[in-house]
């Protein structure tokens, strides 16, 4: 599976921290990760990610993954160091002089072996002088602790949860289907969906584009069924979708001919819902023998612990249990759950949802990579950002905190005590005024941006940051919580699983959506989407994510920022990440293919392209989770 990352920034030139204007390139040094013998086994040390710099003395920790010849997969820790360091701003390096590792954290590994480990890395670190750039110092000083777990309270009240036994597709609405007349054309196309959804009013009839596979239907709710009858001008908008988004006419013909026979079953939401579909009835296999088993012929995750005969799901990172397949579900908390799940063999079909029990080496491994910064230096004079407003700007307040965000535009604009900033793709800008101009901002007020909770749909903003500036550049970092990616209770999650309401206006702008987009982690790769029954995808892959208004960015369409310089039409793929592990970038590119194949829904063969920011910890792309009904900005919880 490819995890394609297309990378783009609205027009704001990003370099590298350590390409700013003026400043010469460290020398060659000792790389991360450090490989260090510890008799017959191997310890490989990632990275630390720093939690304080005071003056010369660094406080830090980083991820570490101890290989012994006997075990078939590493066992996963975390050192906790203490450093003294040499700073060289210039060159914008950070030399390690005197490593001291305060404990090693590694789960059953005795006492004794611990320290004997601990006192082995700090002899070999310090003896190669090993180098970290100034810049994810600095960015990790500043976001320590907002990472280790997501401040305030995320939703975790379950979507309704919908099953198939057959082939099916889940096709979502944000609230009651609307439409807008397609310029030169007699047709209408739905706003406020990620699909191409057409109305013909002469013909009182409405038309769904799978690519492959064109459906029709007396209502936009269905009930749809295929059709081989289709007005031209669907096919031109098709067409003219598929061109925009750089789609060969060629590519749209093989899928044709490689697409699944059978015909999905076309299911239609307005509100938070999740679709698990099995190829047939059905069918349960041992996971962990007399404890636990999998239904093995859905790509969902789905369990059945043997003892009481409960079922339990993974839906966006988090766990569900209901007495049946029926529900009704509740959310556990995940150290709550049994015991068998720690025990789910690593080399499974399965093995991913060890992500999200916590203790293990698969959950380690993304809190550790949640919490690492992605930095990047935006060159002031590239730097420029555009807002777009539906009318005279319009705010509301976040309840408990001195900050207003705007309602009327797809930008992430806040007012806070009479001043305007507006985060877009990681970046900070400042204005006077919400018409700007708009500048670059080098601070910000962090402690009201940081007083926002989990309700607001600007949340995502308290995960970005200024670390550093000069006269030429400013340092800018985020952590992926700022994409959707949230430390939780010992795991990671996905989305704020609060429901935001829209901007319905001239203009419809849609805010970030947690359910319905098949949210799955695989292991060195992050987060990625599907829709339903992987076969019946293909059909889809060329029809999806041409309509969600003027701004929708693909599935889930996680959070605001407009991909001003792409296309919507580029994400017409399931295959996409929230982010791409920064922690294990390098490890991404040899094995992210294994991980997929038993993590990630087979339809993520699509081809992968969404916009994201160049960033030093690998490529990180934006994603965008859809709205919920409504009218303007807001929050409710989901119901």
């Amino acid at each position: 599976t490819t995890f394609a990352v297309l990378l783009c920034l609205s027009g704001i030139a990003l370099a590298a921290p350590t390409d700013a204007p003026k400043r010469k390139q460290p020398a060659p040094a000792a790389e991360w990760p450090a490989t260090i013998r510890l008799g017959e086994a191997t310890a490989v040390v990632d990275a630390p990610r720093a939690d304080s710099l005071e003056g010369t003395l660094l406080k830090a920790r980083g991820s570490l993954r101890v290989q012994r010849p006997e075990d078939a997969e590493p066992a996963v820790g975390t050192v906790f160091y203490e450093a003294d360091v040499a700073v060289d701003r210039h060159a914008r390096v950070v030399t390690l002089t005197a490593v001291r590792v305060a404990r090693v954290q590694l789960a059953a590994a005795p006492q004794a072996r611990q320290q004997r480990i601990a006192t082995r890395i700090a002899q070999e670190l310090t003896r190669l002088s090993m180098k970290l750039p100034l810049d994810d110092v600095l960015a990790g000083a500043k976001l320590s602790g907002r990472s280790d777990e997501a401040p305030g309270t995320l939703g975790t009240e379950p979507p309704r949860v919908l099953f198939e036994a057959e082939p099916a597709i889940l096709v979502i609405f944000d609230g009651e289907p609307r439409f807008r007349a397609v310029e030169g054309s007699t047709l209408e196309r739905a706003l406020n969906t990620p699909f191409l959804v057409l109305r013909d009013g002469a013909a009182n009839a409405f038309y769904l584009d799978g690519g492959t596979t064109w459906f029709r239907a007396p209502d936009p709710t269905g009930p749809w069924s295929k059709t081989d009858v289709v007005p031209p001008e669907a096919l031109r908008i098709a067409r003219s979708d598929r061109k925009d988004a750089g789609i060969a006419e060629a590519e749209v013909e093989n899928a044709k001919a490689s697409a699944e026979a059978r015909v999905p079953k076309i299911l239609v939401t307005n509100d938070a819902a999740e679709l698990i579909v099995s190829d047939g009835p059905p069918k349960w296999s041992p996971l962990v023998a007399g404890e636990l088993e999998t239904m093995s012929n859905t790509e969902s995750d789905v369990f059945r612990t043997v003892p009481d005969g409960r079922a339990w799901l993974v839906i966006s990172g988090r766990w569900y249990r209901g007495d049946s397949l029926s529900g009704p579900w509740t959310w556990v908390e995940p150290d709550q759950l049994p015991g068998s799940f720690r025990r789910i063999p690593v080399d499974s079909a399965k093995s991913s949802v060890l992500t999200f029990v916590p203790g293990t080496g698969a959950a380690r491994e993304a809190l550790y990579d949640a919490a690492t910064p992605r930095t990047a230096a935006v060159k002031r004079k590239d730097a420029h950002v555009s807002v777009t407003w539906d009318g005279e700007p319009k705010f509301e307040s976040v309840p408990g905190t001195q900050v207003e965000y705007a309602l009327n535009t797809p930008e992430q604009v806040l007012r806070v005590r009479g001043r305007f900033y507006v985060c877009d793709q990681g970046v900070w800008f400042a204005s006077e005024s919400p018409l700007g101009p708009w500048r670059i901002s080098d601070s910000l007020p962090e402690d009201d941006i940081q007083s926002i909770p989990p309700e607001s749909p600007v949340y995502n903003t308290r995960f970005t940051t200024v670390y550093d500036s000069t006269p030429d550049v400013v340092y800018v970092a985020y952590t992926p919580a700022y994409l959707g990616s949230y430390p939780y209770h010992g795991t990671v999650v996905f989305g704020t699983g609060w429901a935001y309401r829209p901007w319905w206006g001239a203009s419809y702008y849609p805010r970030p959506w947690t359910w319905g987009f098949h949210a799955r982690y695989a292991r060195w790769a992050g987060w990625g989407y599907g829709f339903g029954w992987g076969p019946a995808w293909a059909g889809f892959r060329y029809g999806f994510g041409f309509g969600w208004g003027a701004r929708w960015c693909g599935p889930g369409g996680f959070y605001r920022p407009a991909y001003r310089n792409v296309n919507v039409t580029r994400t017409v793929n399931v295959a996409r990440n929230v982010y791409t592990s920064g922690a294990n970038t390098t490890r991404a590119t040899t094995r992210q293919a294994t991980a997929a194949k038993s993590a990630a829904p087979k339809a993520s063969s699509a081809k992968a392209g969404s916009a994201g920011v160049k960033t030093r910890k690998g490529n990180t792309s934006k994603a965008k989770t859809g709205p919920k009904d409504g009218h303007a900005g807001g929050k409710k919880p989901v119901k």
